[in-house]
C-alpha cells in the first residue's frame, strides 16, 4: 500500500485550510504568526513555529519536521515565504519550485535578461543605480519608461514617467517603496530600480497550475486599472474575452515563460501586456503562486477548478488535476475607490449584497480607519466579487454593487 504523501504548508490562511479537510494528503503547517490554530490543529498531523520569511530558520524547521516523518513536497502560499520554500525543497530533494526559479519569477531584472537570451518576448529594460541611469533610458525610449522595484510586489513603487521633468518624482516615489523582499539579502548597494520600456496596450494575466514541468493553463483573466502614472489594479473579468489568436498568444507568451525560468510545480500568475494591434504579447512579471485579487476564486468558478486545493494535490501526488465544469460564465471583482482620509461611516452594504450576481463583499475598512492615496495594491480596501452568464454580466453586476457602496472621509488633522 502506497503510504498517504506528507507536504509541508507553509502560511496558509483559513479561508485555504478549509478546503484541504478530508483529502489524501498528511499535512504539517507552518503557523501563521498571529492567526488562530484551531483549525490548522484540527486539520494538521502537526503545527509548528517558525520564521518562514528566513530561509535558514526554516530549513531547520522543514529539516526536524522531515525527520520525524519524510517529507514528499512543501507549498508556500505567501509571496515571502516562496524563496526560503524554494531552499527547503532543493536540499531536502522534495517536490518544489527550486531556489533558481523563485529568484528569476522575483527579481525582475534576472527574469527580463533569461526570457530575451531563451526568446521569450521581454520588453527592454536596464537596472539602474542612481536617476542619471534612468534619464539616460528615457532618452532612449521617448514614448515613455516605467520605474519599479527590481523585486516589488502588488504594485509598490510603480510609476511611468513620460518625460524628463516627471523623473525626479518618479525616482523618489520608487526608491521610497517598501520593496526588500525577504529572499533578496544584497548588502553590495546593488542597483534596485528596473527602468523598462512603457508597452500600451490591454494587460491580462494567465492563471495556471503545473505538475512536474507540465503546465495547464486554466484562466486568461483581464484585468483594469486605475492608469498611469501607478496602474493599480481596480477589477478582473474572466473570461478575458480575448479571440484568436490573440488569446493563445497571450497563453503562449506566459506559459513559454514559465517553461524558460524552470518552473516545474504549483500555481502562477504571469501578467502579459497585449499590444493595441494584437501583434506583441509581452510577459510583464511571473509570479510563483497563485493571483492575488481573488483570482483564484474567479478561477473556480469560471473554471470548476479550485486552484488551491489543486495547487496542493498537484504536489502531493505529483499529477495535474482533472477536467472540471465551469460554475458560471463568468466571474468578476471591483475594488472600491474612497477618497482618502480617515473613515466616518461605511453605507449601502446590505444594498450591495442585494444586487443579482454578487457573491460577496470583503475586506471593507471600519469607521475610524484611515484610507491612504491609492498609489499600489496595498493600500486598497474593500471589494465586490460576482458572477454571471458571462464576463460582461458578472463586470456589470459588481459595478453595479460596488456602487451601492459608500465610505464616507473625512481629512485628518494635520
Amino acid at each position: 500500500m502506497t503510504s498517504v504523501p506528507h507536504l509541508l504548508l507553509v502560511c496558509p490562511r483559513t479561508d485555504i485550510l478549509g478546503k484541504l479537510l478530508g483529502l489524501p494528503v498528511a499535512l504539517t503547517v507552518v503557523h501563521r504568526p498571529g492567526g488562530d490554530r484551531e483549525l490548522e490543529e484540527a486539520t494538521a498531523l502537526r503545527v509548528v513555529d517558525a520564521d518562514f520569511q528566513d530561509p535558514d530558520a526554516l530549513l531547520a524547521t522543514a529539516r526536524e519536521v522531515h525527520a520525524r516523518r519524510p517529507l514528499d513536497a512543501v507549498l508556500g502560499m505567501t509571496e515571502l515565504s516562496l524563496y526560503p520554500v524554494s531552499v527547503v525543497a532543493d536540499v531536502l530533494g522534495v517536490r518544489g519550485n527550486g531556489a533558481a526559479t523563485v529568484a528569476l519569477a522575483q527579481n525582475k531584472a534576472a527574469m527580463r535578461r533569461l526570457l530575451h537570451e531563451r526568446g521569450v518576448s521581454s520588453t527592454a529594460h536596464r537596472l539602474c543605480a542612481t536617476a542619471g541611469d534612468a534619464a539616460e533610458f528615457l532618452r532612449d525610449h521617448p514614448g515613455g519608461i516605467v520605474l519599479k522595484p527590481v523585486d516589488g510586489n502588488g504594485g509598490t513603487g510603480v510609476h511611468l514617467v513620460r518625460d524628463a521633468g516627471e523623473l525626479a518624482a518618479a525616482w523618489a516615489w520608487t526608491t521610497g517603496a517598501k520593496a526588500a523582499w525577504a529572499w533578496s539579502k544584497e548588502a553590495t548597494g546593488a542597483p534596485r530600480v528596473l527602468a523598462e520600456e512603457y508597452l500600451s496596450g490591454q494587460e491580462f494575466s494567465v492563471e495556471s497550475l503545473s505538475a512536474d514541468g507540465r503546465h495547464r493553463a486554466l484562466m486568461v483573466t483581464r484585468k483594469y486599472s486605475s492608469g498611469p502614472p501607478h496602474f493599480v489594479e481596480t477589477g478582473h473579468d474572466q473570461p478575458a474575452g480575448l479571440a484568436e489568436p490573440a488569446c493563445t498568444a497571450v497563453t503562449s507568451a506566459a506559459l513559454d515563460a514559465l517553461d524558460a525560468i524552470g518552473y516545474r510545480w504549483g500555481p502562477a500568475h504571469t501578467e502579459v501586456m497585449l499590444s493595441a494591434d494584437g501583434a506583441r504579447a509581452t510577459v510583464v512579471e511571473i509570479n510563483a503562486r497563485q493571483g492575488g485579487d481573488q483570482l483564484w476564486e474567479l478561477t473556480q468558478h469560471t473554471t470548476g477548478t479550485d486552484l488551491l486545493l489543486w495547487s496542493v494535490l498537484a504536489l502531493a501526488h505529483a499529477a495535474p488535476p482533472p477536467g472540471s465544469a465551469p460554475l458560471a460564465g463568468g466571474a468578476a471583482i471591483r475594488y472600491l475607490r474612497p477618497a482618502p482620509g480617515r473613515v466616518t461611516a461605511v453605507e449601502g452594504v446590505d444594498e450591495a449584497l442585494a444586487v443579482d450576481g454578487v457573491i460577496r463583499v470583503g475586506e471593507l475598512c471600519r469607521p475610524g480607519q484611515t484610507v491612504a492615496p491609492l498609489g499600489d495594491s496595498w493600500n486598497r480596501t474593500g471589494y465586490v466579487v460576482a458572477t454571471g452568464p458571462d464576463a460582461k454580466a458578472a463586470g456589470a453586476a459588481a459595478e453595479a454593487a460596488a456602487a451601492r457602496i459608500a465610505i464616507r472621509t473625512e481629512p485628518e488633522a494635520q
